[in-house]
Parts: structure tokens; sequence; C-alpha cells
């Protein structure tokens, strides 16, 4: 088995502001954050980096500054914001713009129905981004497999890939 990572420091806290929406498909809503609450973040050259993105508790507002460990400190557990972890599919850093590719399935879950529901101005607190993987460009081939929640990730390598290279992509959508 190996060994996962020790993290040396807990995810930064970002807030990122709804610029826009875009509806790409009927099951595929695109959400683009950006903001002063972006500035420090920093997504490298990692093609599946992602987000936590925190869906306060109802009602509830938290401290500043946020902190999950403070929340969980000070808060009952019912009060806890949800975490969902999202790739995001584009960071542009000049414009400091985050964007994040949803799958909704009607008003089925929380950051989907969020996602249709959110317009610009709207906020949302994130922590990150995390991530590892980027394609060797170097490799003879490549194989990319996941469902249509793993587009985002998988159009980010499929843009690093040099032209040219050699790649075999397999996306179940439903």
């Amino acid at each position: 088995m190996t060994a996962r990572p020790v993290r040396k420091s807990p995810p930064k806290p970002h807030l990122g502001r709804v610029i826009r929406t875009q509806r790409l498909t009927p099951h595929m809503q695109r959400v683009v954050f950006g903001g002063d609450g972006l500035a420090g973040f920093e997504a490298g050259t990692r093609t599946d980096h992602y987000v936590k993105l925190v869906f306060p508790a109802e009602g509830v507002e938290y401290p500043e500054p946020f902190s999950m460990a403070r929340v969980r400190e000070e808060f009952p557990r019912e009060q806890w914001p949800v975490t969902r972890t999202y790739t995001v599919r584009a960071w542009d850093p000049e414009l400091r713009e985050l964007t994040v590719d949803f799958v909704v399935h009607g008003d089925e879950g929380l950051a989907g129905p969020w996602a249709l529901r959110a317009q610009p101005g709207d906020t949302l607190r994130m922590l990150g981004p995390g991530g590892a993987y980027a394609p060797d460009p170097s490799a003879d081939w490549h194989l990319l497999v996941g469902d249509e929640s793993a587009l985002p990730a998988i159009s980010a390598a499929l843009e690093a890939l040099p032209p040219g290279a050699e790649v075999r992509a397999f996306v179940e959508v439903s």
C-alpha cells in the first residue's frame, strides 16, 4: 500500500465571487469565480488541481478569517459547512478567474443545484488548491478514463499535452 503524502499546512481558504455562469450541456453548468478573494490562489501546472467548495449550514455565518479548524472547534457539528471537492477546469492568474464545471442532475444534491442558481455577485468559500497529476509530455502514449465528472480534469490534461501526443480517452456520459 502506498502512503498518502503528508500535508504540510491546511488548505488555504479563498472567497470566490461568481462572475458568470454558462449552461454547457443539459447536465453540465459552468461557474466562473473571480474577485480579490482569489488573491494568492496558485494552481501551478497540475491538470487535476481541485478545490473543496464550502457550503455553509443554512443561516450560519462563520467568523473571519475563515478557518475550518476554528469552525470545528467553535460550532456544533450540525452547523459545520458541507464541503464538496471539484476539479478546477481552468485558472487564469492574470484575470484571477477560476472556472469550475458542475455535473447537474436536476435538483438532486448540493453543489449542482447551487451552480444552477448561482448569479453574478454570489460568493462561495473554497479551500485549496490541491492536486498532483500532470501528464508526462515525453510518454509514448496516454490513457485517460472517466465519467462526466472527470471531464474537467481530462480536458485540462489534453490541453497540457504537446501537439501530436498519442492519447486514448474514454468518457462515460449519461
